[in-house]
């Protein structure tokens, strides 16, 4: 079996894009209302989708709303609200469309005039729609102030108590930033979540919530190539050990060379990698060296390790990690059988 733990619903109906541009359109004044979106519209656009997992060998795929879509820097917390209730509630309806291949990873209302606690309304409600874990935006404001709190920072404890009552999984990701300095997927969304995986492993967040499950993708903005430099910062800073608090944390392949891939199964503790292409999305481009998109990761991640046994890395640390998402599997994809394809 193979699970991607990393995927946006990128190949939305344009019907989404319409309804928020109409919801811009009343910035003083947001309401509420539902996107009128055919379910045959809906079902049609995850063809192609599938036919990819297909074609990889991917059974399953943690699907989310559009990373930058999540606009948290625009508008107030109602806005946001609102526009996070929309975006969950057509994820719920790809994970119905296609079940036990989709499974539901929720946005959350955040925005600079709300607090942590503004957001476990929505976050309960993916809960009891069967979300099995929540996106969290460390730069809410999208680079401008206010500024978001770092991760360690007691601010953000309630969402972390929230997070454990429901057994959810947190994955850290980035939204928009208005930053002009920054490319949004090139750079922005890399140096978030670098910046999340240095401030989660020098705070006390794992002495005070020891259970709590938080992945970083992209190989945590690609901490790896970094080890020395932040062992050194902790023991100068008087921190505790760095690795210690890097096994931590969970971090996802979601990086598209074999020589990077291979760093990350050396020098981590394996048991903390997830799987993810996080296809549909920035390395969907056709990689002229192979006739395959970048994003086509599995190929390079088997020869980075070829005498390896792979199905840690490829679905058991999912399972770990999102004790939820048995629920959504057929019973014999969790029965612990491999039948992943080369």
């Amino acid at each position: 079996m193979i699970i991607d733990v990393h995927g946006h619903y990128t190949m939305a109906p344009p019907q989404l894009d319409a309804y928020r541009g109409r919801q811009l359109s009343s910035l003083n004044r947001p309401q509420r209302k539902p996107l009128a979106v055919n379910r045959d519209a809906v079902a049609q656009s995850l063809q192609e989708p599938l036919r990819q997992m297909d074609e990889r060998g991917i059974d399953v795929v943690l699907m989310s709303p559009r990373a930058a879509g999540m606009g948290h820097d625009i508008g107030d917390g109602r806005l946001s609200r609102y526009w996070s209730e929309v975006n969950n509630d057509l994820i719920r309806l790809v994970a119905d469309l296609a079940p036990g291949r989709f499974v539901p990873v929720c946005q959350l209302p955040q925005s600079p005039d709300t607090t942590p606690a503004d957001w476990l309304d929505e976050l309960r409600r993916c809960a009891d729609m069967g979300f099995v874990g929540c996106l969290v935006n460390p730069d809410i404001s999208g680079g401008l102030p206010p500024f978001t709190p770092p991760l360690g920072d007691r601010w953000w404890y309630p969402l972390w108590e929230a997070v454990l009552a429901l057994d959810f999984t947190v994955m850290i990701h980035a939204s928009a930033t208005r930053n002009p300095s920054f490319h949004l997927n090139g750079s922005h969304y890399i140096a978030q979540h670098y910046a999340a995986t240095v401030e989660l492993c020098s705070s006390q967040i794992f002495n005070d919530f020891p259970t709590l499950r938080i992945v970083v993708p992209h190989g945590g903005g690609g901490i790896v190539f970094n080890l020395n430099r932040h062992r050194s910062l902790h023991r100068l800073d008087g921190l505790h050990d760095f690795d210690e608090a890097l096994s931590r944390l969970y971090l996802d392949t979601a990086v598209y060379d074999q020589d990077s891939l291979a760093m990350m199964l050396a020098k981590l503790d394996r048991s903390r990698i997830l799987y993810a292409a996080e296809m549909f999305g920035t390395a969907k481009a056709i990689n002229p060296e192979t006739g395959r998109s970048y994003d086509d990761n599995l190929p390079m991640l088997r020869a980075a390790a070829p005498e390896a046994d792979l199905s840690d890395v490829l679905w058991r640390n999912a399972l770990a990690a999102f004790p939820l998402l048995a629920r959504h599997l057929p019973q014999g994809l969790t029965s612990g059988e491999d039948h992943d394809v080369g």
